[in-house]
């Protein structure tokens, strides 16, 4: 349920962070490569095929990666729309009844009851965990950051002893204060009460596949379709924004030179297209940085 990383780089800058990593992979290979005792022929056709394997693993990862950001952001989404959905519910009758369907749906619960207290009672619903009659205290708020008090639940704790019976769950749409679960926490004794919060709720609601969590995919909050401008906004944005990445750039161009100069025929024609390009790029990023270093707020 937690807020899942958020990416606000463009395809392009996504697309270039990718090539980079690749280059870098294939970087170390080629170097790698002039160790190998083998002939020419031989190295250069293993080199091929282990650069060749390296982009299959890293697009399998990257892949990977993406769909369960996607998981995570569509589980995010349908959480905020259900957690909204439980906070519209005014009635406090009407939010026990959700929170005994949602137990009833748990095997070990049995036999639950709605007891439809009143304004001075504490306890909402009875049932039977384990052979073990427990009783559960159902409290509903209209936003996250309202909590339930540590006299709440000692009030619930009296009630919970008074009607003979071993556990206690408080659950809420809301949170817990830290006295509060401290105090829990330092129980001791026959009765045993168990807290849980917003979150955990929003969890039982996905476990228990109820109605009112229903599965939605991720909307994103902008248009994600990409204009001329935007994408050459895109490319100054990544050339400008670390001297890292500019760094990188300068030295796989210089190491793709060399390896240029020691090569010969087709693959040093390769390498020196490689390097051009990686040193066309580092060096027009010192460039854009000095001149736009005023623009940069952080550095």
């Amino acid at each position: 349920m937690q807020n899942p990383p958020r990416d606000e780089r463009t395809r392009l800058a996504r697309a270039v962070d990718f090539a980079l990593t690749v280059l870098v992979t294939w970087l170390f290979t080629i170097i790698a490569a002039q160790f190998l005792p083998l002939g020419l022929t031989a190295a250069k056709v293993t080199v091929i095929v282990i650069m060749l394997l390296e982009l299959i693993f890293i697009t399998k990862v990257k892949m990977i990666r993406s769909k369960a950001l996607d998981i995570h952001r569509d589980i995010y989404f349908s959480a905020r729309k259900c957690r909204q959905n439980i906070y519209n519910i005014k009635d406090r009758g009407e939010f026990a009844q959700l929170i005994k369907q949602l137990l009833e749906s748990l095997a070990p619960f049995e036999k639950l009851k709605s007891l439809n207290p009143a304004v001075d009672s504490t306890i909402d619903i009875s049932c039977y965990l384990r052979n073990q009659k427990i009783g559960v205290m159902c409290l509903n708020f209209n936003g996250e950051e309202q909590k339930v008090h540590t006299d709440q639940i000692k009030g619930f704790l009296r009630e919970v002893k008074q009607a003979h019976l071993t556990k206690g769950i408080v659950i809420t749409s809301g949170s817990f204060t830290e006295d509060g679960r401290r105090f829990v926490r330092r129980m001791n004794g026959r009765v045993k009460i168990h807290l849980i919060d917003g979150n955990g709720l929003l969890r039982l609601a996905k476990r228990t596949q109820h109605p009112i969590f229903t599965m939605e995919k991720w909307e994103e909050e902008r248009d994600t379709r990409m204009t001329g401008k935007e994408m050459a906004l895109s490319i100054k944005e990544n050339i400008i924004a670390s001297k890292k990445r500019a760094l990188l750039f300068t030295v796989l161009g210089v190491v793709f030179l060399v390896i240029a100069a020691l090569q010969t025929g087709f693959f040093s024609a390769i390498y020196l297209i490689f390097g051009v390009i990686n040193l066309f790029i580092g060096l027009t990023s010192f460039i854009l940085r000095l001149l736009h270093k005023n623009e940069l707020i952080f550095d």
